[in-house]
Parts: C-alpha cells; sequence; structure tokens
C-alpha cells in the first residue's frame, strides 16, 4: 500500500467511525443521522417533493420514499397534495419532527465540537485548507478534468 494509499485508508476510517459513532447517539435519542438532515432540510427548505430529496442526497427515490414512509408512520413529516400538480406530494415536517431535531442536532454540534475542537486553530486552519484542496480535486474529477479526462499526461496534482 502505498503512503498516499494509506493516507485514504485512514481518512475514509476516521469518516466513517465518528459517522456510525453519530448515528448511533442520535438514533438512541430519537431519530438516525440520516432522518434529521431530511428533517432539517425539510425545516429549512419548507414543503419539499421526495424527488428534489433524493437529488440532494444522491439517493434513489425509492429509497427516499422508504424512508419517508416510515418517517411518516412516526409522525414526523406529512405529505400533502401540491397545489399546482395534484400528481406531487409535498413533504413538511410535524411539530414532532421538530422536536425530534431539537433533540438530536446538538448531539451532533457537540461531536463535532469534542472531535474538532482538540485541533488548535492552526491545525483547524491547516485541515479546513487540505480539505478544500481535496474537494477541489473531487470537483475536477466530477467535472470530467481529472483522471478520466481524454488527456492521459495531465498529472491532477498540478
Amino acid at each position: 500500500m502505498t503512503d498516499l494509499d494509506q493516507l485514504s485508508t485512514e481518512f475514509g476510517s476516521l469518516f466513517l467511525r465518528m459517522h456510525r459513532l453519530l448515528d448511533r447517539r442520535m438514533s438512541a435519542s430519537g431519530a438516525s443521522l440520516a432522518r434529521t438532515k431530511l428533517l432539517m432540510y425539510v425545516d429549512r427548505h419548507g414543503p419539499a417533493r421526495a424527488a428534489d430529496i433524493a437529488d440532494l442526497f444522491g439517493l434513489a427515490p425509492r429509497t427516499v420514499t422508504e424512508a419517508l414512509d416510515g418517517m411518516e408512520r412516526d409522525g414526523l413529516v406529512l405529505r400533502e397534495p401540491d397545489a399546482r400538480d395534484r400528481r406531487v406530494k409535498r413533504i413538511s415536517i410535524t411539530p414532532a419532527g421538530k422536536r425530534a431535531i431539537e433533540t438530536t442536532e446538538p448531539l451532533r454540534a457537540k461531536l463535532v465540537d469534542l472531535v474538532f475542537g482538540t485541533l488548535d486553530p492552526q491545525e483547524a486552519a491547516q485541515l479546513s485548507g487540505i480539505v478544500a484542496k481535496l474537494a477541489a480535486a473531487v470537483a475536477r474529477e466530477e467535472e470530467g478534468a481529472g483522471l478520466g479526462c481524454a488527456d492521459p499526461e495531465r498529472d491532477v496534482r498540478d
């Protein structure tokens, strides 16, 4: 394994460990990380279509429909017909959904503070710059200008 492979593995492992820890803590308090993210989106942006939620989170429409079925059963969201297109249902948050956010969002913020708070300001700034650089490399690849581009001589590290 190369040094970069090792670094990539460690970075991915850290992300997954944080994600799982956060999800377990949030689920134990009433709503998983995925449910909380969906609830927060609907709360901030108003009634949304399931298709828009699927696009935003990069999920299959069926996955979102199944998640919404459970959330509706649990009283966290409400599906209502769209006023302009009766074929479309709009998802809105219920008071119980707002309470779930109020319970779980502080847990997310606390874990972020506990983990990233171990960094001093200089380390946090360095990490921010590194993450931005990695995000830009991924964005270039997504746009077809990276490794998969037509010019095999191009070095994506330039």
